[in-house]
């Protein structure tokens, strides 16, 4: 015995169109869900161009908050050192660790034409810092205040490097 369902053509184009409304809905809710948002709350449109660089920016706000965390550790170890010799180095180590990641992650980031000399002063900033964290195992290893000096002063130049990239205005970090 066969039976046969008959549905009317009403129907079926009713049913379309609902799926489709709810493919839609569900489409324009993903898109307000990752589409950036601008000052007023209101997300953004962007072309490629543009969310390229919107991607750089964000990139650089946590690069930035990176190396004032890593900046403000290494000041921290020359300026008010434990007296466990081990627990210096590994401290540093692990600053200088994070350093190094920190310097390959700038380094492999693809960067928008535009912000090629920002990007370069990003390299200089991390390099800087990498040198000043060396300077401090060197005074690690041999607590001289010849060494002292130079580790301050190193921090104290890679901090006035990070400094000039907090106030661009491409970053728009808050000092």
């Amino acid at each position: 015995m066969e039976y046969e369902i008959e549905v009317p053509k009403g129907f079926l184009h009713g049913v379309r169109i609902a799926l489709a409304l709810i493919v839609l809905t569900g489409l324009g809710f993903l898109g307000h869900a990752v589409s950036p948002v601008g000052e007023d709350g209101k997300p953004q449109f962007l072309t490629p161009r543009l969310a390229r660089i919107t991607a750089y920016q964000r990139e650089a706000r946590r690069w930035v908050s990176n190396l004032q965390n890593i900046q403000a550790d290494l000041g921290g170890l020359i300026s008010n050192p434990p007296g466990d010799l081990l627990d210096l180095d590994s401290r540093a180590n692990l600053l200088y660790g994070r350093l190094v990641s920190l310097q390959a992650e700038v380094d492999s980031t693809t960067v928008p034409p535009t912000l090629e000399t920002l990007h370069a002063e990003f390299g200089e900033a991390v390099g800087a810092t990498l040198e000043a964290a060396m300077k401090v195992a060197a005074w690690i290893s041999a607590p001289t205040p010849d060494n002292l000096a130079s580790a301050g002063n190193a921090l104290d130049q890679a901090s006035a490097m990070l400094e000039l990239l907090v106030q661009n205005p491409w970053i728009q970090v808050d000092p």
